[in-house]
């Protein structure tokens, strides 16, 4: 079936499932592995269709579609709002092809949904993080199992985006039909596994906050004034109790990071002296510093 890519001044031909698109060398040769095959000597006897080779490839069209989008509508693809399945096409033909230029934007585009910084990952983390339901990937494409984020990362080697991929399953509550109820279709037993023991480790962690708000287990707690640390004690197990309401379990990250930037005086804390209010606000950035440091580790990552 000929595609919206066929040009009649088009000099290769490339069929990809039951589609064929006549296109212009020039344009492959931003892949590698297309400009040395096309830079070797073509043989005599050649597939050809419309007076033109013909390159048989054992891709997705969907991922192709995304690429010739690329190749031919470069500004318009790159100004448009960002849609998940486009990046996966890009990144599998990017990192198969190696098209560097292509596979830098789509490797960007992912740590931006799932950065190194956790304390910023926000909701937009949230899907397709693992995967879909088995019904929806088998109906997507015949592939669909191995189209989300930490799949994603493993199959084309983007391992950066895997902390936050584990970390934005980890948090939502599976029983409120999050994205995380889905995993067990979709990821690996050995993922599975990895998301289960990460989740009981945020929580053992945020358990021993709100029994023991100021303390530290790996070293002396901070100097409090014995006065200040009642309101102090209140403040933390205020903000981070749970809420059993909340499609959230353990956002620890978001929740400390929100103490920490929270404007004005805070009523609770008026009686806090300066210096406690000091080391109030360096217990928060600590905890921050050392939790996001822990998640690759807390992941078995």
């Amino acid at each position: 079936m000929p595609s919206p890519y066929w040009f009649e001044d088009g000099d290769i031909v490339l069929a990809v499932e039951a589609h064929t698109c006549k296109i212009h060398r020039a344009k492959l040769t931003c892949s590698l592995i297309f400009s040395d095959m096309l830079d070797l000597p073509q043989p005599v006897e050649t597939d050809s269709v419309d007076g033109c080779p013909s390159v048989t490839l054992y891709d997705s069209w969907k991922d192709w579609l995304v690429v010739l989008e690329w190749l031919y509508a470069h500004d318009a693809f790159r100004n448009k709002p960002i849609v998940f399945d486009a990046l996966v096409g890009a990144l599998r033909i990017s990192t198969k092809y190696e098209i560097s230029e292509l596979r830098d934007w789509a490797v960007a585009e992912l740590c931006a949904r799932w950065p190194r910084e956790l304390e910023l990952l926000s909701t937009q983390s949230l899907p397709h993080a693992a995967g879909k339901s088995a019904r929806q990937a088998l109906h997507a494409r015949p592939d669909g199992y191995r189209s989300e984020a930490i799949n994603l990362a493993r199959e084309c080697d983007v391992p950066e985006i895997l902390p936050g991929a584990f970390y934005a399953l980890a948090v939502q509550k599976w029983h409120c039909s999050a994205e995380g109820g889905r995993s067990h279709v979709v990821l690996s037993s050995a993922d599975l596994r990895r998301i289960i023991a990460g989740r009981e480790r945020l929580q053992d962690y945020l358990v021993q906050i709100v029994i023991d708000p100021l303390g530290r287990s790996d070293e002396p707690p901070p100097p409090f004034c014995a006065g200040c640390v009642p309101p102090l004690e209140r403040y933390w197990r205020e903000k981070l109790a749970p809420d059993p309401t909340s499609p959230y379990g353990s956002w620890l990250l978001r929740d400390l990071l929100a103490m920490a930037k929270e404007d004005g005086p805070i009523p609770m804390l008026q009686t806090v002296c300066a210096n406690c209010s000091f080391l109030h606000y360096s217990l928060l950035y600590d905890r921050m510093r050392t939790l996001k440091q822990s998640i690759p580790r807390l992941f078995q990552l």
